[in-house]
């Protein structure tokens, strides 16, 4: 759990951390739920969100190293991971929205860490991968847009904090 970093010619794709993390963040106040009821659960969920990356089954598949997925793309970093763990926790309280059907959105987002448009500032800074805790936020508030759900009101006041500092720039 200590680490929260991969050499770059590690085989795994994720830290333990970072998954923990994730998890945690998926199931953060969640009804009272049985321990093996929100462990099903969130097997569920990361197998569901797993079916959205062909690069992951590439790699399980020996197609694809670990490390170029990570050093290609940001879906694979705890950042993400944790973004995707708290849009969960929405789609998962909110009984009336199939989960499943939404996380089909991922696909669609531009993952490539290429892609400076979309993520500098928000997962990246000067082409780092930040955990800032408002980098967590903002690749949150972009995922939570990407799948049609809404901000909360203080992610809201992060993303307008964002695009101010975007104009004046």
């Amino acid at each position: 759990m200590e680490r929260s970093t991969l050499s770059t010619r590690s085989r795994k794709l994720f830290t333990l951390s970072a998954i923990y993390t994730a998890t945690s963040a998926l199931l953060a106040g969640l009804p009272d739920v049985p321990a093996d009821q929100r462990r099903d659960l969130a097997v569920e969920f990361w197998d569901e969100v797993a079916r959205q990356f062909p690069e992951w089954q590439l790699v399980r598949d020996h197609k694809m190293t670990a490390g170029d997925v990570r050093r290609d793309y940001l879906h694979s970093h705890g950042i993400v991971l944790q973004a995707i763990g708290k849009v969960g926790n929405v789609l998962l309280r909110d009984g009336a929205i199939r989960w499943k059907t939404r996380l089909r959105g991922l696909k669609k987002i531009n993952w490539a860490r290429s892609n400076t448009k979309l993520w500098e500032g928000r997962a990246l800074l000067a082409g780092r991968v930040s955990k800032a805790e408002q980098n967590v936020t903002l690749t949150t508030n972009l995922i939570k847009t990407r799948l049609g759900l809404p901000l909360s009101p203080d992610e809201q006041r992060v993303e307008d904090a964002f695009h101010r500092g975007e104009h004046a720039a």
